[in-house]
C-alpha cells in the first residue's frame, strides 16, 4: 500500500505542473550552532517542567516553561521551539555568548484544551529531544475555617526584616478537596511576602503546605502580619509574627563548623527527606529570629529558620533538599552574618542491587545488527533482573564490538522484573558478539552480527544521536508520462523495516548527468521527493516534497548508464519528521538499475 501511494504521488506531481511555491527565509544574526542534550531514550535533559497545566486555562509564559540544556559550539543568536500540541507549545529566542552546555527555557504559549499527557518535540539548530508535560482538570475544594481563620494552621519558620526566606518558611492549610484535580492556592501579599501551593491534590481532607516566597524588607515595621488564603470564592486567614532577627555566630568559623551532627544517607539520584539533617553548633549574642541558607553543592542544599528565646551556646537544624549529582565528599559553606563556616557531606553510589538472568535476554526482531549500520532505537533487548535492594539504577554494558546496551530508572519493588536496554553505537565484525551485564552476579547474553550487505543506498542523519541508515534496492522504474518522464526508486534495509522511496521527474523526458532535482519544485521541470519510513518502535517517517514547506533535499544525477539501464546519483538537504521538526541529511547516495 505504502509503494502504490508513493507511486500516485510521484505521478501526481508530474501531472500537476504550473503551481510555484512561495518561499520565505527567515534571517537572523550570526545563529548560533549546537545540539540539545538528551538521554539514551531522546528525552531532554534536565527535562524541567515549571508550572501547572490545566485543560482551559491559558498558559501564564512567566510561570509555564519547561527547561532544556544546549551544548553549544557557536555562538550567535538562537531560536528553540516545541510543536504545537493540544492548543499549547512553548518558545525562546537569544543569543548565546558561552561555549558549552547552557540551560535555556522556554516559555508556553496557548490554552491546552483537554488533560492528558502531551508528548512534546523540542528542536534546535537541527536536533531533538522529547519532554512530556502533563495537564489535569482544575480541581474543585473547601478551606478549613473559612471564611474566618483557617483551622488548624501551622505556620512554620522565623520572620524578620531583611532576612531571606528558607524552605523552612511556609504555612500549612486544611483543604477539603471535592473534585480530585490540579490546585492554584495563593494568598495576598503582605510585608512583601505571600505563601503559594501549585500542584495535584486527590479527594479528601488533607494538609496542604503553602511555601512562603519573595522577601522582607529591612525597613519593615515588626510585629503580627494577616495573610488571607485564596481557593476559588473561599478564603481564611493566619498571622505571621515578623520579629527583629537575632545576632549569632557560627562556632568554629572562619574554618569548619565545630563538631556538625549529620543524620541522614546520603546516595546519588536519590532525594534528600527531612532524615536528611545537619545540626550545627552557634553563639547567641542577640536573641531574635533567624534563617540560615547554603548555597547548593552538589545537587544539595541546607536551611534552618526559627527563633533564639535566649543569648548563649545554641543549635541550629538545617535540613536538606536536593538530590546528589557528586558521588564522594561535598563541602558546604555555610553563613550567618559575618562568620562561616564548613561541613562535608559524604555522598555514596548508592543505588539498587540486583543479579541478571541473562538467560532471559531476548533482543527485538525488529532491530538490525550488521557491520558498519549504526544502533538505533529499534536496537533493545529485553532482560530479567532479581532486584534484591531499591533504588535507582543506570545499567551500561562494557562496549563489546562497537556496541553498548543501557537503561536507566529507579526500581520500586523487590523481585524479578524485565527491564528495556537499548543499544547505541556501530558493529564492527560480523559473528556472535557476547555482551557482558554488570551486576552482583555478571553475565553474558549474545548477539549475531550480520556480515556488510550489498550496499544500493545509504545517508547520513545528522540530528542527535547521528545514525546512518543503508540498505539494497527492492525496485527501479523509469516511466514516462507524456513528455515528462520519472525515476522512482525503492529500497529497505536488510531485515526489509526501513523503507525508502525516492522519485526524480524531468519535464523534458530525460535523466541525464549532471542534472539536479529539488524536492523544492523550484523549477517545476525538475524536481524531486523522498521518504524514509522507519516502523515500530522507532515510529518515524522524514518527508521532503513539494508539498513540505521549509526544507529542501536536492538530488544530483551522477550517472545514467542507458546500457545497463542504471542511473546513481547523490542526494543531501533537509526534510521534516512526522512531528514536523527539521531533519538534516547528509552523504546521501543511490543505486537504482530499471528494467
Amino acid at each position: 500500500m505504502k509503494k502504490q501511494f508513493f507511486y500516485l504521488l510521484a505521478l501526481a506531481f508530474i501531472l500537476i505542473i504550473g503551481c510555484q511555491k512561495e518561499v520565505s527565509f527567515e534571517l537572523g544574526n550570526t545563529p548560533s550552532k549546537g545540539s540539545l542534550k538528551s538521554d539514551v531514550t531522546g528525552d531532554c535533559l534536565p527535562k524541567t517542567i515549571n508550572g501547572v497545566y490545566l485543560a482551559t486555562t491559558p498558559l501564564v509564559p512567566a510561570t509555564n516553561t519547561i527547561t532544556v540544556s544546549v551544548d553549544v559550539t557557536r555562538t550567535g543568536t538562537y531560536v528553540i521551539t516545541t510543536d504545537t500540541i493540544n492548543g499549547y507549545y512553548f518558545r525562546v529566542t537569544g543569543t548565546f555568548t558561552t561555549l558549552g552546555v547552557n540551560a535555556v527555557t522556554l516559555r508556553g504559549y496557548g490554552t491546552p484544551f483537554a488533560a492528558g499527557v502531551d508528548n512534546f518535540v523540542v528542536s534546535f539548530d537541527g536536533t531533538i529531544c522529547d519532554i512530556q508535560v502533563t495537564v489535569t482538570s482544575p480541581g474543585v475544594g473547601t478551606l478549613a475555617g473559612a471564611p474566618n481563620a483557617c483551622a488548624p494552621i501551622t505556620v512554620s519558620g522565623s520572620y524578620s526584616p531583611g532576612v531571606a526566606l528558607t524552605l523552612a518558611n511556609k504555612a500549612v492549610v486544611q483543604v477539603n478537596v471535592t473534585t480530585a484535580g490540579a490546585f492554584n492556592i495563593t494568598t495576598d501579599t503582605v510585608a512583601g511576602i505571600w505563601f503559594s501551593f501549585s500542584g495535584i491534590l486527590p479527594l479528601g481532607s488533607q494538609a496542604v503546605t503553602l511555601q512562603a516566597q519573595g522577601s522582607i524588607p529591612a525597613a519593615t515595621a515588626t510585629g503580627n502580619k494577616t495573610f488571607t488564603v485564596k481557593l476559588g470564592a473561599g478564603r481564611c486567614t493566619f498571622v505571621v509574627n515578623v520579629a527583629s532577627p537575632a545576632v549569632f555566630s557560627l562556632n568554629g568559623s572562619p574554618t569548619s563548623c565545630t563538631t556538625p551532627t549529620i543524620a541522614g544517607t546520603y546516595n546519588l539520584t536519590v532525594p534528600l527527606t527531612a532524615a536528611n539533617t545537619v545540626t550545627l553548633n552557634v553563639t547567641v549574642t542577640t536573641a531574635g529570629a533567624y534563617s540560615v541558607s547554603t548555597t547548593a553543592v552538589g545537587g544539595m542544599m541546607f536551611s534552618a529558620s526559627g527563633t533564639f528565646p535566649a543569648t548563649g551556646p545554641a543549635t541550629i537544624q538545617l535540613v536538606g533538599t536536593g538530590i546528589p549529582t557528586v558521588a564522594g565528599n561535598n563541602t558546604i559553606p555555610v553563613t550567618a552574618g559575618s562568620s562561616n563556616c564548613s561541613f562535608v557531606i559524604v555522598v555514596g553510589t548508592g543505588g539498587a542491587v540486583f543479579t541478571c538472568d541473562c538467560t532471559t535476554a531476548t533482543p527485538d526482531v525488529d532491530g538490525l545488527y550488521e557491520v558498519g549500520t549504526q544502533l538505533n532505537c529499534a536496537n533493545t533487548v529485553n532482560i530479567d533482573l532479581n532486584v534484591t535492594a531499591l533504588g535507582p539504577y543506570n545499567i551500561v554494558t562494557t562496549a563489546t564490538n562497537g556496541m553498548t546496551f543501557s537503561a536507566s530508572g529507579t526500581f520500586t519493588m523487590l523481585g524479578i522484573q524485565t527491564i528495556t536496554l537499548i543499544g547505541s553505537g556501530t558493529p564492527i565484525t560480523a559473528g556472535v558478539s557476547n555482551i557482558p551485564m554488570p551486576g552482583t552476579t555478571p553475565c553474558t547474553f549474545p548477539i549475531t552480527v550480520d556480515p556488510v550487505p550489498i550496499i544500493d543506498w545509504k545517508f547520513t542523519r545528522t540530528n542527535a544521536p547521528a545514525t546512518t541508515y543503508r540498505g539494497q534496492t527492492d525496485q527501479a522504474s523509469l516511466m514516462p508520462t507524456g513528455p515528462s518522464v520519472a525515476f522512482i526508486l525503492l529500497g529497505s534495509n536488510s531485515l526489509g523495516a526501513d523503507g525508502l522511496s525516492i522519485a526524480l521527474s524531468d519535464i523534458n523526458g530525460t535523466i541525464a548527468n549532471g542534472e539536479t532535482y529539488s524536492t523544492s519544485g523550484l523549477p517545476i521541470g525538475n524536481f524531486a521527493i523522498f521518504s524514509y519510513n522507519l516502523p515500530t518502535p522507532c515510529a518515524d517517517t522524514y518527508s521532503a516534497d513539494p508539498t513540505v514547506t521549509g526544507v529542501t533535499m536536492i538530488f544530483t544525477v551522477t550517472t545514467h548508464n542507458v546500457a545497463t539501464k542504471t542511473i546513481t546519483g547523490t542526494f543531501a538537504g533537509t526534510a521534516k519528521n512526522g512531528a514536523g521538526q527539521t531533519i538534516t541529511i547528509t552523504t546521501g547516495t543511490f543505486t537504482g538499475t530499471y528494467p
